[in-house]
């Protein structure tokens, strides 16, 4: 065994399987002779936490690291280390063998975007998504002879939107519909036939004869006896029985339920917590509308408690942030997020990406488009590390999204080893810096909102020098914009107030200067971000 290729693999558990297989009986051959190319994206993949897989030569042999493994589940690794990937993939490479094919026959990478994949990777076939890159690998005389993967796992983002979206149609149906239980009963079914997330619903009132069958949709895996309905009934609450899930429709102030709700689990997903909590979250948004019938008054309050459970599941928490403060105000106070969001993403070598966008209107509508962007902007982010280039892909990524044109993002990469900040800004205010000698906004690299672009040279980036113990101001419109004043007015106020940001903690300073810039009169979505250097 190659001495680099010990020292390239010692780090990584992965990196120990890889030097098990007997690589001297492979098509790779001995990692002695390997050729420069194979040996730095090796290198490479071996040293980052960051998902990463290579395929080289002609069966496209998988080698793979740590935070690849999770994506291959426990039926797939260890087989894969040193396997053909056609072999592993068998299951999805009608979906993902152009992507290849086009790298290895053009040398021109690939780009995919929350890509639904159908996956047999934990002993069913598993509804997937992943946002992933693959580029060519040479050998010493230029031939594309492999290829490299940087991938992310987008699946529970894309499975909280879609069921925020079946929460929401369900919650709008359900408030719009007049008429008694019946009625309300019918709309949640019918609601649900759109729903890939729930394979089997039935609603049962009760009534004289017992528990009547109200309304069913799809057909169970397997029958629960009435023995069982009649008892979750009787006593209330909720009791789960492998992938379904039997609710009491009951309100705090009944003596009885007024009857049970029965979901079954789509089997394309694993019956984990979130799965469980989202059919908790479908029953109690059912049970909430058909006693509100009779409790008319209690409704709003369970639907509203319902939206705002995944809502909230969209951004980071801002107690989870280390170095930063962050405060959150959606323009409707209804809701927990709205179009306006924040991320902060940690990179290689100690660096930290900043990200601040703003989408067009509010409520559910612009945090439905606010949260695709915010996966996509983490996922280029992550993948590349450059401001500019992530403007670029969000700007590809927004023309395909409707409702994401005119939206404005701040993206910045803060290094401390080597004292910068380096940034750019599409159609966003500027942030501002505030040092030792006091703030002032950083209005370099500055171009127009998204999806605007029609070259690659719109995008750029500026390097900011900074120190430590430097502050880095992000904001979103709503804290400067006012009706009575004009814009020029509110960030002359924001950046007098800037300086004082700077010492003490954060979370003190953010609080400060919402009390001071902050009115009644607040009508927009409010995101500000403090992270010192």
């Amino acid at each position: 065994m190659a001495d680099w290729f010990e020292a390239a693999t010692a780090q990584d558990e992965c990196g120990a399987l890889a030097r098990a297989v007997r690589w001297d009986l492979t098509p790779l051959g001995d990692p002695e002779t390997w050729p420069a190319a194979l040996r730095s994206a090796v290198e490479l993949c071996f040293s980052t936490r960051f998902p990463v897989m290579l395929a080289w030569g002609p069966e496209l042999t998988m080698i793979y690291n740590d935070g690849y493994r999770p994506m291959l589940g426990t039926e797939k690794h260890p087989a894969a280390m040193g396997s053909a990937a056609k072999a592993v993939w068998g299951e999805i490479w009608g979906d993902i063998e152009p992507s290849f094919r086009q790298v290895l026959e053009t040398g021109v990478p690939t780009w995919e975007v929350d890509l639904p994949l159908r996956v047999e990777r934990s002993g069913f076939v598993e509804e997937t998504s992943f946002s992933f890159s693959y580029s060519p690998l040479r050998d010493e005389h230029g031939a594309v002879v492999g290829v490299l993967d940087i991938a992310t796992e987008t699946t529970e983002q894309v499975v909280s939107a879609r069921r925020l979206a079946t929460l929401t149609a369900l919650s709008t149906a359900l408030a719009a519909t007049p008429g008694g239980a019946d009625d309300q009963v019918r709309i949640a079914l019918a609601a649900l036939d759109a729903s890939v997330d729930v394979a089997y619903a039935c609603v049962r009132l009760r009534d004289a004869e017992g528990l009547r069958v109200v309304g069913r949709h799809g057909e169970p895996s397997d029958d629960i006896p009435l023995a069982v309905l009649d008892a979750v009934a009787d006593r209330g609450g909720t009791t789960i029985l492998g992938s379904t899930v039997v609710a009491a429709l009951s309100d705090t102030r009944d003596d009885e339920a007024a009857g049970v709700v029965v979901l079954e689990a789509s089997a394309r997903r694993p019956f984990d917590a979130g799965n469980r909590e989202f059919l908790q979250l479908m029953a109690s948004t059912i049970g909430a509308a058909v006693t509100a019938t009779l409790r008319r008054l209690r409704e709003l309050d369970e639907v509203a408690t319902v939206s705002r459970a995944l809502q909230e599941a969209m951004l980071p928490s801002p107690s989870s942030l280390d170095g930063a403060a962050v405060r959150y105000r959606p323009a409707d106070g209804r809701l927990s997020v709205g179009g306006d969001w924040f991320d902060l993403v940690d990179l290689s070598d100690g660096r930290r990406g900043l990200v601040v966008g703003d989408c067009v209107g509010h409520g559910l509508e612009a945090a439905a488009v606010m949260g695709q962007l915010r996966s996509a902007a983490r996922a280029l982010l992550l993948e590349n590390g450059s401001p500019a280039t992530t403007l670029l892909g969000l700007d590809r990524y927004a023309r395909t999204l409707p409702g994401a044109e005119f939206t404005t993002v701040f993206c910045g990469v803060l290094d401390p080893a080597a004292g910068t900040l380096t940034h750019a800004t599409a159609g966003h205010l500027p942030p501002a810096l505030i040092t030792a000698d006091g703030a002032d906004w950083l209005r370099e690299a500055r171009s127009t909102p998204l999806g605007l672009t029609v070259g690659a040279g719109e995008r750029h980036e500026a390097v900011t020098a900074v120190s430590a113990g430097d502050v880095v101001l992000l904001y979103t419109d709503g804290l400067v914009e006012r009706r009575d004043s004009t814009l020029r007015i509110g960030l002359q106020r924001l950046l007098d107030l800037a300086p004082t940001l700077r010492n003490g903690p954060l979370d003190d300073a953010v609080d400060g200067l919402l009390g001071q810039m902050l009115t009644a009169d607040v009508r927009d979505d409010v995101v500000v971000l403090l992270c010192r250097v």
